[in-house]
């Protein structure tokens, strides 16, 4: 009896296989998605919490979601304007220097969707320290929203709905903050 040649079927090595190939196909798309990312810098306006102005251009932060200008946050008489806080602060932080952003998608309001840095530091990293905006993305701020919650910061000093809820509730334009793409969001979490 002639022992056939040839590769015999694993179904569990070539899961294993099939999956480190699609795994490392989402990388490369990833990686290459990056490539289209552009370099924003300059003297940037808050607009509120989460959206700079450069010129006529509008930026949205990635993986942050502030309160609305018209937001209030807080409990019967302790109540306080944190939309306006959050607005504040970011001002603030753009006085301090130059901001450097980087992104290329658009979300559907042609709002640039960037991550900015200014003096060296990742500004919604900043907000998000500071308990003015919650993180969206899956690997964002997670570190920085924990210790604001835990300090009871800005928004976790008391109750308040989330940004996302409030505009829900006020129907405003936008229900939701715009969400990065699964592309985008794996070339910031390894750091591209």
């Amino acid at each position: 009896m002639r022992r056939k040649s040839g590769r015999r079927f694993s179904p569990v090595k070539d899961g294993i296989i099939l999956l480190l190939l699609i795994v490392l196909g989402a990388l490369i798309m990833a990686k290459v998605d990056g490539l289209n990312d552009r370099q924003f810098s300059g003297s940037f306006v808050a607009i509120d919490g989460d959206t700079l102005a450069l010129g006529a251009s509008r930026y949205r932060l990635m993986g942050i979601d502030a309160p609305e200008l018209r937001q209030d946050c807080g409990a019967g008489d302790r109540t306080w304007a944190c939309g306006h806080a959050a607005k504040d602060f970011v001002r603030e932080v753009l006085e301090t220097g130059e901001v450097e952003c980087t992104g290329g998608s658009k979300d559907r309001y042609s709002r640039f969707l960037v991550r900015c840095s200014i003096n060296g530091a990742d500004l919604g990293s900043l907000i998000v320290s500071e308990g003015l905006a919650v993180t969206t993305e899956y690997f964002l701020y997670a570190k920085e929203e924990d210790n604001a919650r835990e300090e009871k910061l800005g928004l976790w000093s008391g109750v308040f709905e989330s940004p996302r809820d409030w505009r829900r509730e006020q129907k405003t334009m936008e229900a939701d903050a715009p969400r990065a793409g699964p592309l985008t969001v794996l070339r910031h979490a390894f750091g591209w």
